[in-house]
């Protein structure tokens, strides 16, 4: 049976309110956190996480990249879709976190705030604005993984 074009792009829809979805749930999570680990306020330099709730923190990043990881591959799609997935998933996960970041706490003030993005495999610490571009070209790339594959619907 073969995908209707309706039908391919409900599934995009809800890989985009998954990743949404997620980048709410990470927000919150990260708020919370920030508030534990950072009460005197996120700003560098940032003082280093406790190593048994960094090793948690890790632990959960790599969970979250498991859930997109799995997600992507449900129906056994070809290599290129689960592919394409999985970037466009990650991509806007990271791009709404920071937008519900700047909605519940003004942070980041702007794309060149520094920010701890990522913890595996180890703290990564970088300008918004980096973070924000590896999302954008993750989205670009997954729509042009997609695009071959638009033309035969």
């Amino acid at each position: 049976m073969t995908a209707t074009p309706a039908s391919h792009r409900a599934g995009w829809v809800a890989l985009t309110v998954y990743a949404a979805a997620m980048a709410l749930v990470e927000a919150a999570c990260v708020v919370t956190l920030k508030r534990l680990y950072f009460p005197e306020g996120w700003s560098p330099p940032f003082h280093p996480i406790p190593a048994d709730a960094l090793r948690l923190e890790q632990w959960r990043e790599i969970a979250t990249l498991v859930m997109i990881a799995a997600v992507s591959c449900l129906g056994r799609p070809p290599l290129r879709i689960a592919l394409a997935r999985g970037l466009w998933v990650f991509g806007l996960w990271d791009l709404l976190y920071y937008v519900f970041l700047r909605l519940w706490t003004g942070f980041p003030a702007s794309l060149f705030d520094w920010d701890l993005v990522f913890l595996v495999p180890r703290p990564w610490i970088a300008p918004v604005w980096l973070a924000c571009l590896v999302s954008i070209a993750c989205v670009t790339f997954a729509a042009c993984l997609l695009r071959p594959f638009h033309s035969r619907d």
